[in-house]
This record gives C-alpha cells, structure tokens and sequence, in this order.
C-alpha cells in the first residue's frame, strides 16, 4: 500500500533533524527518511584527523546546544557525530533508517510521489535535505590518469598512512584539500597543491575566534540570493586541527610545498596545468584584507 503524509523530509542529518524539530512545534505530522543511518556523511565520509572547523560553541541545532568544557576548543568529527545523534533522540525525530528515495515527482494532483526502496509514498510537501556537496566532483582529468596513479577523493580518504610511497598531488584549495594538504606535508610527504579559489581569514583576531567576528559582522545573515546568479562564494578555509591555525597556501609554499594552478586536463602523460596560481592566491590575500577591514582594524604583520 501506498503511505500518505502531510510532510517527507529526505535525509536525516542536521538540516533534515533541525526542519523536524520545528514541524513538531507547529504539530505538523511528517517523516524523515534517511537511506543509511543518522548522521552518516560524518560517520563516513570524514578523515581521521578531522575536527569541527569552528568553535564546540557554535555546536548547535534548534532546542540543543554544545553544553562541554571546552567551548572555546574544537570537536573531532566523532563528536560532532554524538551530538546529531543525541539530538535526534531528545526530539524523537520519527527517523526511517535505511530508506533510500529513488524517485520523486510533482504530480498534477498537487501532491508529491515517491518511490524508495521499502515501497511508494504520497505526501503533501516534500523538504529535500540532502545537503549541497552529496555527489563527488571529480575533475574530468583525474578520469584520464593512468590507473596505475592511486586516487581518492577527500569524502573517502583518512590518513596519509593509505597512501602509496611517494609525492601526492592535491587538487583544490578549499577546506578540505587545504587541511588534506597541510596534514600531508606535516608527515614529511612531498605535496603538490593545485589551488582553486578560495577565501582565507585568519582563525583568531584580536584574541576572538573568526566565528565570534562572522557573527558580529553579519555574516551569518548573507542568503544565496545576494551573491550573483546565485551561485556559491568560495569556501572560507580555516581548521579545527591542533587547536586551530590560520590556513595559508603561501605558507605551505613556504614549508617546501608546490603550488600549482588548476589542472586542466591530461594528455600525452601529462597534467596541462593553468598559470593561474598568484591570481588566486592574491584573491586570497585581498579576502584576508577585506576581513581585517570589516574587524575596523588595519591588517596584522
């Protein structure tokens, strides 16, 4: 038989727990429906060392907040995993694990149609929290690399220990593949990183961590309707790793690491990089100053 409900919210992570909570609150019936397990990307698609990019502090979802004895410190992953998980039994979020959505329709009636791998379901309204990044982006030069080169994409490495011997190439510069990078190098491995662009700030300003600045700058307000065409800024690339240090490719540069362009393809047994490395890290730079000038201060030496 077909089930029938006011609400199916898809994914059972953060976003998807957060929309539960507040259609409990209005008494709205629903269900959430989540094709592994709670919080499964930080389960599994996280490396060894990670850790939360902000402050436990900012560790919240409505009706639940960080409440340890480092509020100033940063979570590891696992910890991160906990939470959501305690979460979603303190607002006994009706979570449906193991439910995969593979398919979803408007239909002319008004209502939405879904199949999925336990049977059909009719509903209302229809939230897909899913999260932005769900599917890898693999540059189509790492489909062309000679299979004797070993790849992986950062949802599934976890510690430069799985690595074959010898130099690594690291392909984007935002938060994970500056962190992957940075880890890679301190393990005394030869690394090559081909920059994207990217927004750096410094992880502390005036003894105050970069959320608490976000924060006071309204950062947090900023909807996607006000970047053009609605697109995504680059990321802002900051860690949680040994306590939380400023993220800078030219340091990296500095400590023997190469830095590379983007890569373009790959022909003749060859990466066709671009010459556009100090372009993008002079971005980089200028979002560090534009930092520094919203904070009211002129930039630190």
């Amino acid at each position: 038989m077909t089930e029938r409900w006011d609400t199916i919210i898809i994914g059972g992570g953060q976003a998807g727990l957060a929309m539960s909570y507040y259609l409990q609150q209005h008494e709205r019936e629903h269900v959430v429906l989540e094709r592994a397990r709670i919080a499964e990307r930080w389960r599994t698609e996280r490396w060894d060392s990670l850790r939360f990019q902000f402050i436990n502090q900012a560790i919240e979802l409505p009706g639940l907040s960080y409440q340890g004895p480092e509020p100033e410190g940063f979570a590891h992953h696992t910890a991160v995993t906990r939470f959501i998980e305690h979460y979603a039994a303190k607002i006994a979020a009706p979570v449906r694990q193991g439910v995969e959505v593979t398919r979803l329709r408007h239909r002319d009636t008004g209502d939405y149609a879904l199949e999925t791998n336990t049977g059909s379901m009719r509903a209302r309204n229809v939230v897909v929290a899913t999260g932005p990044f769900q599917r890898s982006m693999v540059p189509a030069a790492a489909r062309d690399l000679l299979r004797s080169v070993y790849q992986v994409h950062a949802s599934n490495y976890r510690s430069p220990d799985e690595l074959p011997p010898g130099a690594v190439l690291v392909v984007g510069s935002g938060a994970s593949g500056s962190q992957i990078a940075d880890e890679l190098q301190q393990s005394g491995r030869n690394v090559y990183l081909s920059v994207s662009p990217h927004r750096r700030v410094p992880r502390r300003y005036r003894g105050k961590d970069v959320l608490w600045w976000f924060d006071k700058m309204g950062r947090f307000e900023i909807t996607i309707d006000s970047f053009p065409e609605q697109r995504y800024p680059p990321s802002t690339v900051v860690t949680g790793v040994n306590g939380g240090y400023d993220m800078n490719v030219r340091r990296f540069a500095r400590d023997s690491g190469t830095v590379l362009g983007r890569v373009l393809g790959y022909a003749d047994g060859k990466l066709l990089v671009a010459g556009d490395a100090s372009q993008i890290l002079a971005e980089a730079d200028r979002s560090y100053d534009d930092f520094v000038s919203a904070a009211g201060v002129g930039r630190e030496t």
